[in-house]
């Protein structure tokens, strides 16, 4: 739940923020492969983002000590998400994408330090 809620309110707002939809639509590379807003896949992504949590959850299970109980344990889940994440080094280096770090970048960036640190900050409560 709170992949699917810092997904969306991100994605929300920088939407209204940026114009994402015309960017992609006027980038050679970019209208090339990405789907246009109206798209009925875009329009379910609200709705995916609540499997997309479950999975994200279940890849974290097993390094939840880790992740909840060490110093920083919310820097070290931002970190490994955002490497491995959407805009990695390798799909800068070997993608034809155009790169401007205002589309996206900040989004991300925002959204997964915010999912890491309410993960981290949610704790379970311990039973009597």
């Amino acid at each position: 739940m709170i992949h699917t809620g810092t997904y969306l309110f991100f994605g929300i707002l920088f939407i209204l923020l940026s114009d994402y939809f015309s960017f992609f639509a006027t980038d050679p590379v970019f209208s090339a492969i990405m789907k246009p807003a109206d798209a009925l896949s875009v329009r379910l992504a609200p709705l995916v983002q609540i499997i997309r949590g479950a999975l994200l959850g279940l890849a974290i299970f097993p390094f939840r000590s880790v992740i909840r109980e060490g110093k920083y344990g919310w820097l070290k889940l931002f970190w490994l998400l955002y490497i491995l994440g959407p805009g990695s080094i390798e799909g800068f280096l070997y993608t034809k994408f155009s790169y401007n770090p205002l589309v996206g970048v900040p989004e991300i960036t925002l959204q997964m330090l915010a999912f890491s640190w309410l993960f981290c900050r949610n704790k379970p409560k311990a039973s009597a």
